[in-house]
């Protein structure tokens, strides 16, 4: 008799939190340090949804805390829970099924990813707007998964045809030289796609890549996005665009006073082009 096995499907988290772990049993990785927790706000204000993760060795990693009552949750928790736990371990929570955990998680790897980055050598581009790779002055139709505000406020100043692919039912009202809509497979139609680095904590990635026309020039963005990159590249995506922590307690004076990142940050783009992969950058000891 064949008894049937239920396998987790592969996906651009799985492979990442795969790839970290193997890099991490070779090395010894920084422990996690602190975790800094964005500032709840009241109306009118909007409160903050992205956290950071630091390590010992100062590499840092954000992480959406958007998602569920992660929000709340992480305000109430004690940081404890997880500074004091191995570093490879929260990096494995990020399969895992509570929102919380997975989200602190995502945090870990991309702050183990900053230091593996930093480690190797590579120099990362941030001179380079992610957005001037997909050359949107010439797109005849951008799909954007995510509602990125600050594209939304210029879009004016473009010719193409612009289509928003949102599920938060309080986008889908907006009006403007743009489209707002659930649907994903809208995206077919489109040669430009920026989707944002948040579908890596819902894991939806694969799902969104997957409605893109082959031909399209696909970019990722967003502070989430600043992992390693070579699962995201080896499907397809041309440009990661994200953000790395240049003065730490610079942001956490901003965090705390749920005030914008600026000054704390720097933002950055990596090609597929120019990209050599982590395991030519860092060979195996």
């Amino acid at each position: 008799m064949l008894l049937s096995v239920d396998f987790a499907p592969v996906t651009v988290l799985s492979d990442l939190v795969d790839l970290i772990v193997v890099l991490g049993e070779e090395r010894e990785l920084p422990a996690v340090r602190s975790l800094y927790k964005p500032r709840t706000t009241t109306l009118p204000k909007r409160p903050k949804k992205f956290g950071v993760v630091a390590l010992a060795d100062g590499s840092c990693g954000f992480f959406f805390a958007g998602l569920d009552d992660t929000l709340l949750r992480l305000d109430a928790c004690d940081p404890d829970q997880f500074t004091q736990r191995a570093t490879l371990d929260l990096v494995k929570n990020c399969l895992g099924t509570d929102p919380l955990s997975t989200a602190v998680g995502l945090g870990v790897l991309n702050a183990v990813s900053q230091h593996l980055l930093k480690a190797s050598g590579f120099e990362l581009d941030r001179a380079t707007d992610p957005l001037g790779r997909l050359d949107l002055a010439k797109a005849h139709h951008v799909g954007m998964v995510g509602f990125f505000s600050p594209l939304i406020k210029v879009w004016g100043n473009y010719p193409g045809k612009l289509t928003v692919i949102e599920k938060d039912p309080q986008f889908l009202e907006r009006s403007g030289p743009f489209e707002v809509t659930d649907q994903t497979d809208r995206l077919r139609s489109c040669d430009r796609v920026l989707i944002t680095g948040s579908t890596l904590i819902n894991d939806t990635l694969d799902d969104v890549l997957s409605h893109c026309d082959p031909n399209a020039q696909v970019a990722l963005v967003g502070p989430s996005a600043c992992c390693l990159p070579d699962p995201i590249f080896e499907r397809g995506v041309d440009v990661v665009g994200s953000t790395m922590v240049s003065d730490l307690p610079q942001l956490m004076t901003l965090l705390e006073a749920g005030e914008p990142w600026h000054r704390g940050t720097t933002k950055y783009c990596i090609t597929r082009d120019q990209y050599p992969g982590i395991g030519k950058l860092i060979p195996s000891p």
